[in-house]
């Protein structure tokens, strides 16, 4: 049975810093990327509500390693290095984000230990991401969901998410563009459905900014993400 946890507790904010000092990268450095990879799904805006979803060693110690800063810091856009970190679950009640977290027991459905299931709603947008924390401040990612639709992999980052308005052609067309401007995929998940698809490219290497922005160009009406 899951268990839900407040946040009216302080005892965490000493443990993690600006430059992400705590007893575990995994706990600390690792949950913000998980949380920068929910942000950048939802379209880099704040949520308006975040349900996050721990398992096994995260739903045991997120208290006590600082993971609730960490995650929900991510998940408001702070990189790793932002001195706001220690104060984000303070920041995100005052700006009127509501905050869950769930203790869920039984194993983790990342197949990690250290596994967090962020769910993020804003805008009338709702997304789903799952990582696993697997050490040294990496990441991979097991899953994610856009408005329903859902791709399941076992990657770490780089990654390209797109969504939006488009039907199977046109992702064959955005695929073949893509590669056309040199990204290094190592792997293409679709989900195609009538009038709304989701894509997600598993990258071998970095794209450059230039590249990006062609792809959110000629791409415009679609949404793009690129989780870092």
């Amino acid at each position: 049975m899951a268990t839900k946890k407040s946040y009216d507790y302080q005892s965490a904010f000493d443990i993690i810093g600006p430059v992400m000092m705590g007893p575990s990268s995994s706990h600390t450095a690792g949950a913000v990327k998980i949380g920068n990879a929910a942000y950048a799904v939802l379209g880099g805006i704040q949520a308006e509500k975040l349900t996050i979803h721990y398992y096994e060693s995260f739903a045991k110690t997120h208290q006590g390693h600082g993971t609730d800063l960490a995650i929900v810091g991510g998940a408001m856009g702070y990189s790793t290095f932002d001195s706001r970190i220690k104060d984000a679950l303070t920041i995100a009640r005052d700006q009127g984000i509501d905050v869950e977290i769930v203790e869920e027991d039984g194993d983790s459905i990342g197949g990690h230990p250290n596994c967090a299931h962020i769910v993020a709603e804003a805008n009338g947008r709702h997304i789903e991401v799952i990582g696993n924390s697997i050490g040294g401040g990496t990441i991979k990612l097991r899953r994610i969901n856009v408005e329903g639709q859902e791709v399941e992999f076992d990657h770490g980052l780089p990654i390209l998410e797109i969504d939006g308005a488009a039907n199977k052609s046109e992702v064959n067309h955005l695929l073949n563009d893509i590669n056309e401007l040199g990204a290094s995929i190592d792997d293409e998940l679709t989900e195609t459905g009538e009038n709304h698809s989701l894509v997600v490219l598993t990258l071998a290497k970095a794209i450059s900014e230039s590249t990006l922005d062609q792809i959110k160009d000629k791409y415009s009406h679609l949404n793009v993400s690129y989780i870092k």
